[in-house]
C-alpha cells in the first residue's frame, strides 16, 4: 500500500488471538507499515486487543479491550507508553473521543458515556463524570457533543426511545432520535457543520446534519473507523467477526470466502464529496480494525525504532490455508 505523502495512520485491532494482543496497534506512513510492540503493557489476562483511539495534544489514548482489566493506555508521539488510566466504571470500552482537555469514553458494558478529564502535561486522570446511563442494553459504541447535547451512536435505540427504528444516533440529553434506520452503525464523528457515521452492516458511510442525510457513499467490507487529514477521508473495513480470539481459524463455507474476498482495508475518499480515491490493503492490520487516527505533516508521529515490527505478509494466508485444510478434512469425513 502507498498512502499520500505526509500522511500517517494509526489503527487499533480488536477481538484478536491472545498471542497477537501485544501487537494490535498498526502504524503506516507512505509505503511503510508496521505493528507496534506494546508487549510491555498489553497481553494481560483477559486482554483482547485495542478498540478506541484518540489524540489530545501530544498524547495518544488507546482503549484496551479486556474482560479483566479495561483501561486506557497513554502514549507519546514516539508511541512509547507513558501512563495508564483506570477507573471502576470502565467496562468494555468501545470508543474514545478527544476534546480539548478531556476524553469521552463509551463504557459499553456499563451502558454509560463518561467524561475523563485529563491534564495534557501531567497525563493523569483528574476526574471521571458520568454523562449518561441507559437502563436497557443499547450497545452504545461512540459519542460526541452537538453544542451542549450529547449524541450517542447505538444499535438498539428502540429499547430506550419508543418508536425508534433500526440503529442510529440518538440525542441522549433529550432522548430523541437524530438519525435512524441504520444497521450496526459505528464511528460517529463530527465533520464540518455536520457528522459522519458508518452504517457498518449496510456497507456505507453517511454524512448528516440537523436537516437529515446530506451525502453517502457505498463501501465494501464491514466499515468501522474514520479519520481525516489534508482533505482526505480514511475509512477502515474488515470482514466482520470471521477470525477472532474465540475463533482463531476462519470457519469453512461462506464466512471463509468472505474473509478471503474482503481482507482488512483502508478506503480513501474525498473528505467533502465522499468520492472514492483509492483502496489501501495493509499487509496485515489484524482481523478486525476498530478505529483510525490520521496525522499530517512530517514527524507528526515519530515512533521509536525498537517499537516497530515489520508485519508478516503471509500470516493471514497461513490462517486461510489452515481453514481450507480443515474444511477439506471435514468433507472427507462425511459418510
Amino acid at each position: 500500500m502507498k498512502l499520500p505523502d505526509d500522511i500517517a495512520l494509526l489503527a487499533t485491532v480488536c477481538n484478536t488471538t491472545p498471542n497477537a494482543v501485544p501487537f494490535t496497534l498498526w502504524y503506516a506512513c507512505g509505503a511503510d507499515e508496521y505493528l507496534v510492540d506494546l508487549s510491555d503493557v498489553l497481553g494481560l489476562p483477559g486482554d483482547g486487543g485495542l478498540t478506541g483511539l484518540a489524540c489530545v495534544g501530544d498524547r495518544i489514548y488507546a482503549a484496551v479491550q479486556s474482560s479483566d482489566a479495561p483501561r486506557i493506555l497513554v502514549l507519546d508521539r514516539a508511541l512509547a507508553h507513558v501512563a495508564t488510566i483506570t477507573h471502576p466504571q470502565f467496562k468494555d470500552i468501545h470508543s474514545l473521543h478527544g476534546m480539548e482537555s478531556a476524553l469521552l469514553v463509551c463504557s459499553t458494558a456499563a451502558q454509560s458515556v463518561l467524561r475523563v478529564d485529563i491534564d495534557r502535561h501531567e497525563v493523569a486522570s483528574s476526574g471521571v463524570t458520568t454523562l449518561c446511563t441507559f437502563d436497557s442494553p443499547v450497545h452504545l459504541n461512540s459519542a460526541c457533543f452537538d453544542g451542549a447535547d450529547l449524541l450517542v451512536c447505538c444499535h438498539y435505540p428502540e429499547r430506550v426511545i419508543a418508536g425508534a427504528m433500526g440503529g442510529g444516533v440518538i440525542n441522549a440529553t433529550h432522548r430523541q432520535v437524530v438519525l435512524g434506520g441504520l444497521t450496526q452503525p459505528h464511528s460517529l464523528t463530527p465533520n464540518g457543520s455536520g457528522y459522519l457515521i458508518l452504517d457498518s452492516d449496510g456497507r456505507r458511510i453517511i454524512r448528516f446534519d440537523h436537516t437529515g442525510v446530506t451525502g453517502q457513499q457505498a463501501l465494501s467490507g464491514f466499515p468501522r473507523g474514520i479519520a481525516t487529514a489534508n482533505g482526505a477521508l480514511f475509512v477502515a473495513s474488515s470482514a466482520g467477526r470471521v477470525i477472532s480470539r474465540k475463533n482463531p481459524v476462519a470457519p469453512p463455507g461462506r464466512q471463509f470466502w468472505q474473509a478471503v474476498a474482503e481482507p482488512p482495508a483502508i478506503h480513501e475518499l474525498d473528505e467533502w464529496s465522499l468520492a472514492r480515491r483509492a483502496m489501501h490493503i495493509p499487509l496485515i492490520a489484524g482481523f478486525e480494525i476498530y478505529e483510525l487516527l490520521a496525522f499530517s505533516g512530517a514527524g507528526a508521529i515519530a515512533p521509536a525504532p525498537d517499537r516497530l515490527i515489520r508485519p508478516d505478509p503471509l500470516s493471514l494466508a497461513r490462517a486461510y490455508y489452515e481453514a481450507a485444510k480443515h474444511a477439506l478434512a471435514q468433507r472427507h469425513q462425511r459418510p
